[in-house]
């Protein structure tokens, strides 16, 4: 039976300062890496050994993935970078210059009525692609998944078979990270 695992990213410089990075690239803070090491710790530990390692090309997605591999033991060159697995787009409410989402209550808005942001359903149809793809994988048994945040709350929705619409509340958000078994 294949056992697909989900880890999200540590800890980003634009986790800190509240906005969203959606598509764009931005690094680890210090406690972002102590946090990819610990989850590799945790993974070396808890987990089967792993097979195979998906991870989104984002920088910090690569970063946490190359940290968990070299404590569990595997080659970070063996590592497929896919951009199916790549964050949900905030179009122009990502980046720097962007405004950071002052409370916590701002994190769960309906952004989908926004231009240039990736809507629910589009990034559904992403993760589902994703899904079809991990489960077309039969060479492996022990998959684990370096993304995001939201990215991996769609992907449990797939997996689940829950509807889209309720963003934000069908899963309780993934922390910095945080690794979750999906199947």
């Amino acid at each position: 039976m294949k056992k697909l695992f989900y880890v999200r990213h540590g800890e980003t410089q634009m986790n800190v300062n509240e906005k969203f990075s959606g598509q764009i690239e931005t690094q680890l803070t210090e406690l972002g890496k102590k946090q990819a090491q610990k989850a590799g710790e945790n993974a070396k530990v808890n987990l089967p050994k792993i097979d195979y390692m998906i991870v989104s090309p984002l920088k910090r997605t690569r970063h946490t993935a190359k940290l968990i591999a070299e404590e569990i033991g595997f080659s970070f060159d063996a590592v497929e970078l896919n951009d199916l697995f790549i964050e949900r787009s905030f179009g122009n409410l990502e980046g720097s210059d962007a405004k950071p989402y002052i409370a916590k209550a701002d994190k769960h808005m309906k952004l989908d009525h926004i231009e240039s942001v990736e809507t629910i359903k589009e990034l559904e149809q992403r993760a589902k692609k994703a899904y079809e793809y991990v489960l077309s994988l039969e060479d492996y048994d022990n998959i684990l998944i370096v993304g995001h945040g939201t990215f991996g709350r769609a992907l449990r929705r797939v997996i689940d078979k829950r509807p889209h619409t309720d963003e934000f509340n069908v899963f309780k958000p993934i922390k910095n990270a945080e690794i979750i078994e999906l199947i």
